[in-house]
């Protein structure tokens, strides 16, 4: 059974849902006034990796992550620029999903903009005021924290406690130094809606809240982010919505994946200047070793970024892709007597499957689930030899959906680490055999359809100029696949080939 750790009650817990065989998640998402970090690209992986593996086991998925698009930050680089506070943030909002696409994030079933629920907002923020947690001083509407008695149960903190560590704005009018905004008062020049307090705008905290309660309703089972929300940005959650719905829990299991850290132990972020941009790591590293990278660690955990151990994972990533070609390239069609046997490759492939989901069902464990990969990598690399057709596309097909699960693409088909540049590539390599002479022996061959059934089928054509003796036109065909990194191995089986060419590198 899955079991999950639970940083409200600081317990690995049993996952029970709300309802049965359904999941409702929420992961705080992006301020977008800047370029989207590596910090928000673990992240997004991490929850991403939670929601395949709850949908391996069964369960349907009702996944959301919101945008906060009216933020102090943003209305203050926005006039800095002198652009419009909605474009500045739809134009970071539009890179970060983006870059979710070249991380193979699945796409999830809405992510809200706050601005689109300001009725929302500030219903939850009469109610909070009529049942006596809210109060109106000069510059807007304030939680008062004292009159919700579980104020701490996510931190573990009490009150004074928190008094002591709190980073709060000194404001003389606020009843406590941990009471925090629901609504802002206009100032001059800023963005603002008609609300019973006077114009005016959201405050951080509440407009999560608005978000999850409008799309997943009370008690929904998943709440993520990093861990440097717990306080106050999700303790302040806990205490206005559970003070609005007068019921508990506001989340059944609160979910917290570790910083990225840079250099001495210091936490990645824009305000250090510190981060890596996820955009410009995406062009020099492909998404799947990016995403190898970070679930190499558990989730739950700091992770120290440096380009050594994000050239580590290429190395590793690049060996999953020759283990998997050579996977499949295993054509064997007779019984030899060295062969392994049915029984024992079926025993090895069962025991693999339940070392995986033991390891993703002990709070998604995938670094046990990657040392798993390279197990299982390693036995079909040292039998290749042994292995029957049979059992080589079983393994191929338990391997192809624990990476789903994992979150890579595809990642068996050589296709996929060729760059979109190459299509041209090899229309050119066309073109060039054409003017020396194959144009007739290439009538058919279209680079422009699929890569892999192009490459194949000049390989064929080669074969079949090797079969007529033609070896000037064969080599010639060798000569111009090498030189945009298609390599050929000719062995007494057929010809295969490896492609050496990825990312322009």
């Amino acid at each position: 059974m899955l079991k999950v750790y639970n940083t409200l009650t600081r317990k690995t817990e049993d996952f029970i849902t709300r309802e049965p065989g359904k999941v409702y998640m929420y992961n705080c998402g992006l301020t977008p006034y800047d370029y989207p970090h590596v910090g928000h690209g673990r992240s997004a992986v991490v929850y991403d990796v939670i929601h395949r593996y709850l949908e391996f086991l069964g369960y349907e998925v009702v996944h959301i992550s919101n945008f906060t698009d009216i933020d102090d930050r943003i209305i203050e680089i926005s006039k800095e620029l002198g652009v419009y506070y909605k474009d500045l943030a739809e134009k970071f909002a539009l890179i970060y999903l983006k870059d979710l696409e070249e991380l193979n994030i699945k796409p999830l079933y809405k992510y809200p903009r706050a601005t689109e629920h300001i009725k929302e907002i500030i219903e939850i923020v009469k109610i909070l005021q009529e049942k006596g947690y809210a109060y109106e001083i000069s510059d807007g509407v304030y939680f008062e924290v004292s009159k919700f008695r579980d104020y701490g149960k996510l931190s573990h903190r009490n009150l004074s406690e928190l008094r002591k560590g709190a980073r709060v704005e000194v404001n003389s009018e606020k009843k406590d130094p941990l009471d925090f905004a629901l609504w802002k008062k206009a100032k001059e020049g800023e963005p603002s809606w008609d609300s019973p307090w006077g114009k005016g705008r959201p405050g951080w905290h509440i407009e999560c809240s608005a978000m999850t309660l409008y799309y997943l309703g009370n008690s929904f089972d998943i709440h993520g982010g990093g861990d440097d929300l717990i306080f106050p940005h999700h303790e302040n959650e806990i205490a206005q919505s559970e003070a609005y719905t007068g019921k508990s829990p506001f989340a059944r299991y609160w979910i917290h994946n570790g910083m990225i850290e840079v250099g001495r132990k210091e936490k990645m972020s824009k305000s250090l200047k510190n981060f890596f941009i996820l955009d410009e790591l995406l062009k020099n590293y492909d998404g799947n070793i990016i995403r190898l990278y970070f679930i190499s660690a558990s989730y739950g955990k700091p992770l120290n970024f440096d380009i050594e151990t994000l050239e580590l994972a290429k190395k590793n990533y690049e060996y999953f892709v020759e283990s998997m070609d050579s996977l499949r390239n295993i054509v064997h069609k007779e019984v030899y007597n060295n062969s392994i046997p049915n029984v024992e490759v079926a025993q090895k492939i069962l025991g693999w499957k339940e070392f995986f989901i033991k390891a993703m069902d002990d709070d998604f464990n995938t670094p046990v689930a990657i040392a798993i990969i390279f197990d299982i990598l390693k036995f079909t690399n040292t039998n290749k030899d042994r292995l029957l057709l049979e059992d080589a596309s079983k393994i191929k097909l338990m391997l192809e959906e624990i990476f789903n699960v994992l979150g890579f693409k595809m990642i068996e088909k050589k296709e996929q680490i060729i760059a979109s540049s190459f299509k041209e590539e090899l229309f050119n390599v066309i073109n060039k055999l054409s003017e020396e002479g194959l144009s007739e022996d290439l009538t058919g061959i279209d680079a422009g359809l699929d890569l892999e059934k192009t490459i194949e089928a000049i390989i064929e054509l080669r074969l079949k100029l090797r079969k007529k003796k033609q070896f000037i036109k064969a080599d010639k065909i060798r000569t111009a696949l090498k030189s945009i990194g298609i390599l050929l191995e000719d062995t007494t089986e057929g010809t295969t080939y490896k492609l050496v060419y990825t990312d322009g590198k």
